[in-house]
């Protein structure tokens, strides 16, 4: 009777990830036809409430300053000739909302409040965040991958956005599984934002050995009392209910720093 307990028990845990599964990917099908403009403002709202002060009302105080030091012009004729282009490139080129992300970004990371600091993004993918990281008084530097890594017209919308937004201090970077960074210099805070440089989505999605080589390896370049922050992107069908990594990899990073949903906080 135990025996038959116990497998009742499993056919039932497996039956019950099974249902899971299937209903955390019909909620993904069915958020992808939400409106993105109804989608930021509900995830404005959620981010902000892990700030102290956040409110619309600052985000959009914050965007008037950032958009005055910017060729927003330019900006606005590149979006509009990329309305109808693949969901990536328009999303790329869409500077209103992407500055409005990067500010919530950063205050989620209280860098609207902090002495100036040295920060790195890896991943820049135009300069939004990096163009309020100045704004906000600080030290901004920015990798991306080697044009010939972008997709077709990605390379040219960005060397137009960095353009328009007057970001010039970045260095072409490919992030490799198991390779040391090819950077020097010591930062305050590395950052890296919606995170495909690990594979997001293919077979060699990184699991924890590759993540735990990157994040000693980042650390060398962190200055004492500094920090890398991960906000990593979700793989629904690959990790279910947890989303953004298994439950080895989430252990691991537990171990290392903060995990709040999809983003990790890990101080040197």
């Amino acid at each position: 009777m135990d025996v038959d307990a116990s497998a009742r028990r499993n056919d039932d845990a497996a039956m019950l990830a099974s249902l899971r599964g299937r209903v955390q990917s019909s909620l993904e099908a069915v958020r992808h036809l939400v409106p993105l403009s109804l989608r930021f403002r509900v995830w404005q709202r959620r981010a902000l409430r892990s700030v102290r002060g956040g409110s619309r009302s600052e985000v959009e105080r914050l965007f008037a300053r950032v958009a005055a030091t910017v060729d927003r012009k330019r900006l606005r004729r590149l979006h509009a000739l990329n309305r109808d282009a693949p969901f990536e490139l328009e999303e790329a080129c869409d500077h209103e909302r992407k500055l409005r992300v990067a500010i919530v970004k950063a205050m989620v990371m209280r860098l609207h409040e902090s002495k100036p600091l040295r920060i790195l993004d890896i991943g820049h993918g135009g300069g939004y965040f990096a163009t309020v990281c100045r704004e906000l008084g600080h030290s901004c530097a920015g990798t991306e991958v080697p044009i010939e890594r972008l997709p077709p017209g990605t390379a040219e919308a960005y060397a137009e956005i960095t353009a328009a937004l007057g970001f010039h201090d970045e260095q072409r970077l490919l992030v490799e599984a198991l390779h040391p960074l090819a950077l020097r210099g010591e930062y305050d805070v590395i950052c890296a934002h919606k995170i495909c440089f690990n594979g997001h989505q293919q077979a060699t999605e990184w699991g924890t050995s590759e993540w735990r080589f990157f994040v000693e390896d980042v650390r060398r370049l962190l200055a004492p009392g500094g920090r890398l922050v991960l906000e990593l992107n979700e793989n629904v069908a690959r990790y279910g209910r947890l989303r953004w990594y298994d439950a080895a990899l989430h252990d691991y990073f537990a171990s290392v720093g903060t995990v709040a949903g999809n983003w990790i906080t890990i101080e040197r």
